[in-house]
């Protein structure tokens, strides 16, 4: 059986970032500049997500998380997702390929490929880029 959700607050706190709400996922969406530094001073070092980008035509979450911490396995069905490493290091599972990458790289999930994500070093903070409210499938 499959689990489809399209509600990011819920999927993200399901991935692990417990202290999430609307407002403060909404906090720095689509604000004209704003730089990582000043949102890190503001929610700390620990693990959180922000919306900087929301329209109808795709979405931009930035996510923080810890080592050993990350994203469940899931797809989408209808759109491509992309991701900005920042700072950390991650694996990173595209069906059954393992991709380590770090700061400064960027990678793509095509739409149908299962994947998730786990930081393995330092503070990890990466910055998710796709269709806005994506439906994320899980399998059960």
């Amino acid at each position: 059986m499959k689990i489809a959700d399209t509600n990011v607050v819920k999927v993200l706190n399901d991935d692990g970032i417990k202290d999430i709400d609307e407002k403060k996922l909404r906090k720095y969406e689509n604000i004209t500049s704003i730089n990582v530094n000043e949102i890190r001073k503001d929610l700390g070092m620990g693990s959180w997500a922000v919306r900087l980008v929301f329209n109808d035509i795709f979405g931009g979450v930035l996510i923080q998380q810890q080592p050993e911490e990350g994203n469940r396995r899931h797809y989408h069905k209808y759109a491509d997702e992309n991701w900005v490493i920042l700072d950390g290091e991650w694996e990173w599972y595209i069906e059954d390929e393992k991709i380590k990458i770090k700061k400064g790289d960027f990678i793509t999930a095509p739409k149908g490929k299962w994947h998730h994500s786990k930081c393995i070093g330092g503070t990890g903070l990466k910055y998710s880029i796709g269709s806005p409210d994506v439906e994320h499938i899980y399998s059960d």
